[in-house]
């Protein structure tokens, strides 16, 4: 299975992770966080960034073959229907905070009603 977690701050997904992964450790985490601090000013284009996402991707499926589940955070819309293709069966998306493209996750949390004890409990309830 992959969790997709969206939307919040990188400081509130991580901490929700952080407390997820406490409690999962069959589970590991991808940050797609890690990718835009690694982009090149000089790819105007924006190729190095969709390459390690493709490379990042990839990393996901191999943790899946190895028996693992993956968590992965997602920083930026752009990436998500890289994410989305890259796993069309196990895939289950959430938004953390407030929306209004519901359709577009499957789940979203409204983080700023919810603990962050709360949060990793309705996702427990997701990967269960």
């Amino acid at each position: 299975m992959v969790l997709l977690l969206s939307g919040g701050t990188e400081v509130t997904r991580g901490v929700i992770v952080d407390k997820f992964l406490e409690d999962h450790p069959d589970w590991r985490h991808l940050a797609l966080e890690d990718l835009d601090a690694t982009q090149d000013p000089d790819d105007v284009i924006g190729m190095g960034a969709f390459f390690a996402l493709l490379v990042a991707c990839e990393c996901a499926k191999e943790a899946l073959k190895e028996g693992y589940n993956v968590v992965i955070t997602c920083p930026a819309a752009e990436m998500l229907d890289t994410v989305e293709e890259s796993f069309p069966e196990e895939l289950t998306s959430v938004y953390l905070g407030k929306t209004h493209a519901k359709t577009v996750y499957d789940r979203v949390i409204d983080t700023a009603r919810q603990s962050v004890g709360e949060t990793c409990s309705m996702l427990h309830e997701l990967v269960a």
